[in-house]
């Protein structure tokens, strides 16, 4: 899958991740580390590697539970969010957005506490990595504990504004809805937070209409948004007036069942009438992949070039939540990087 001539390139290329899950984004060394049995290590793998026709979206929503058993503590997650980090640097990473939900264990680890770990982590970090923070709204929690845990968000947004940036709508996209869920965005978004959304996973056109309607800083994924792809035709002209910004992530869609394959991958509208969009990892641990691969893939299979692959990085300093201050450097650093590697 991967292309000899291109992995320089990707590999080196200063890279943005807009759209990385905490706990998706566990490694095997880290759950070892984490001290997870053999066993549910060897499970983990064996899901990882199934081949996409043999699993589903509900099927990669199990394999959260390896790393959730393995984060139940503040310590734990302290750990995990700081191996994330590293991981994500290794791979040339120089700006990420982590997202997770606020969780509580009962008698172990408070919501706060465990946003607080992950923010800790975020401090500490002394990588050439610049991390922020999006905190979720889980759609198919209920409303008191959805509203209890944005309690906590903008408690720990006053406390930490330059980390805590954004907030998301995750979960299951089989379950709940945003209807419902609205009031709490429009209340974040009041409160100077971000918003990006996870839309259109699973085909439901009134809720991704909706969804566009609230005219999120960005949304997530969108497999069944465009016509062709099981959307409908009102919903992308809105987006095409719009133009949200789409975090794209092509593995997860694949793995997950969301899209056939990376030829045929719903991307190709975008790039065909030139709307905004990133390229993600998703769940990196999960399926298996890094940044340098993703981009690797677009390479090979939508057949664009490095040049837009450049593009597609500085667009993504655009769309991301840093401030204007620290968009401004990192678009200085890809600019360094192109002049001393770059020869188009």
């Amino acid at each position: 899958m991967n292309i000899p001539s291109n992995r320089d390139f990707c590999k080196s290329l200063p890279k943005i991740e807009l759209h990385a899950h905490l706990n998706g984004s566990l490694s095997e060394k880290t759950l070892t580390e984490l001290g997870s049995s053999p066993d549910d290590v060897a499970e983990y793998q064996r899901l990882q590697r199934t081949p996409p026709e043999g699993r589903n979206l509900s099927d990669c929503f199990k394999i959260f539970g390896f790393a959730h058993k393995a984060t139940a503590t503040p310590e734990a997650v302290y750990l995990a969010t700081k191996n994330v980090i590293r991981e994500f640097y290794d791979d040339n990473v120089i700006y990420l957005e982590l997202r997770t939900t606020p969780r509580e264990e009962v008698g172990i680890m408070t919501a706060e506490s465990y946003v607080e770990a992950v923010v800790k982590a975020i401090q500490d970090n002394t990588y050439d990595i610049l991390v922020k923070l999006i905190l979720s709204i889980n759609r198919q929690h209920s409303p008191e504990l959805s509203k209890n845990n944005l309690d906590v968000i903008l408690k720990l947004k006053e406390k930490y504004p330059n980390i805590i940036r954004g907030i998301d709508l995750s979960g299951d996209p089989h379950k709940g809805n945003f209807e419902d869920l609205k009031i709490l965005f429009e209340t974040a978004r009041k409160n100077g937070l971000r918003t990006t959304l996870h839309c259109g996973e699973v085909k439901n056109d009134e809720e991704v209409s909706q969804i566009l309607e609230f005219r999120p800083d960005r949304i997530g994924h969108a497999p069944f948004l465009h016509p062709n792809y099981g959307g409908c035709s009102k919903n992308w002209n809105l987006l095409r007036m719009l133009k949200i910004p789409t975090e794209i992530c092509l593995t997860s869609n694949i793995i997950s069942g969301t899209t056939k394959s990376y030829e045929l991958h719903h991307i190709k509208e975008w790039i065909k009438h030139d709307l905004p969009f990133s390229l993600n990892t998703d769940d990196k641990g999960v399926f298996h992949t890094d940044l340098s691969q993703e981009f690797e893939r677009a390479l090979k299979y939508l057949h664009i070039k490095n040049e837009q692959i450049l593009e597609i990085s500085s667009n993504s300093v655009n769309h991301s939540f840093a401030t204007q201050e620290e968009k401004n450097k990192l678009q200085e650093k890809l600019k360094e990087w192109v002049y001393t590697n770059c020869n188009f």
